[in-house]
């Protein structure tokens, strides 16, 4: 008691405990103090972050052997307004919910889990990663946004993801996928399988953002998701394999950026078509231009000889 919470906060985590925070405090207060009281439930949201585990007082006082350790939260945040002597007094009030790995048993096959979505633009910067994640990948959405999506997929099935991907591109989205791996934060993998979609922008007919709704159907071999990887165990590719990978990635990267999108495809037959029409409709102009030219002359030569009768007879009048 009269520490200060954030204190206990995984430095990774601060920023996006501190945000929240600010972001809550910069929303416009109601001025009614009813709609006050109505809206304070409406006025919470949530994070996911890790939090320092209690010490205990069995640790003893020594610092050079201790070792700190972190549970994983998901937070709700709330502020509340109070009446005291000096008058109203906001706090924030912080109700937490701890988050365990999703998997008990290794390779464990799930038959009910909570699909989540991810979100990455076109370069394969992740945007948005759904909270429901965390107990199924282990990582939490602040270390993975800004992150490659394409990191996270197994190298051996990179060659599978780029047909789905080139997929994507032409047909907007994969109604469902073949399995294939992710990585977790302990350095494993679990299998899933994922619908996907895409948002096109409708003026540029480019691809902007890809949408996957990942239904997992096996766990990872290491079923704590949330343990630290261990490097003896973690893959060590040959520098082949990562140059293979390295070339695979750039390859779906190039696909959702240079790959004509289907509105894209669309567009450019139609205009195709009227360039065939306006090619059709200037021969058929350069096909009849001779024929006109042809009736001007037998025209103008009508004249003529009409002319040269009329002196030839008053010639012969005079």
């Amino acid at each position: 008691i009269g520490g200060s919470f954030i204190d206990f906060v995984h430095p990774r985590d601060r920023n996006t405990f501190a945000s929240q925070i600010t972001n809550g405090l910069a929303v416009p207060k109601s001025i009614n103090s009813t709609h006050e009281k109505d809206n304070s439930s409406n006025n919470s949201s949530t994070i996911v972050c890790r939090i320092r585990r209690y010490r205990g007082f069995n640790s003893g006082f020594s610092v050079t052997d201790r070792f700190v350790s972190f549970m994983t939260f998901l937070l709700k945040f709330s502020f509340k307004n109070i009446n005291e002597e000096d008058g109203i007094v906001t706090y924030l009030v912080i109700q937490a919910t701890p988050l365990y790995s999703a998997f008990k048993e290794p390779d464990e096959c799930l038959k009910k889990s909570v699909p989540f979505v991810i979100r990455h633009a076109a370069n394969g910067l992740i945007e948005y990663i759904d909270p429901e994640s965390v107990p199924y990948i282990g990582y939490l959405p602040q270390d993975l946004t800004n992150k490659y999506a394409l990191e996270l997929y197994h190298p051996d099935d990179l060659n599978y993801l780029r047909q789905v991907y080139e997929t994507i591109v032409k047909e907007g989205g994969v109604p469902r996928s073949k399995p294939y791996r992710m990585l977790t934060q302990n350095g494993d993998f679990i299998k899933l399988e994922t619908e996907w979609s895409s948002f096109i922008n409708p003026w540029s007919k480019k691809l902007e953002f890809v949408i996957g709704k990942h239904h997992i159907v096996a766990g990872p071999s290491n079923p704590d998701v949330f343990q630290l990887p261990n490097a003896e165990k973690m893959l060590k590719p040959t520098e082949d394999e990562k140059n293979k990978a390295k070339m695979l990635r750039d390859n779906i990267i190039r696909i959702m950026n240079e790959v004509l999108t289907k509105p894209a495809e669309a567009a450019k037959q139609q205009m195709s078509k009227r360039c065939h029409d306006l090619a059709v409709f200037m021969e058929s102009l350069m096909e009849e231009s001779p024929k006109i030219e042809d009736n001007l002359r037998v025209d103008i030569q009508d004249a003529d000889l009409n002319y040269l009768e009329r002196e030839s007879v008053m010639l012969g009048g005079i």
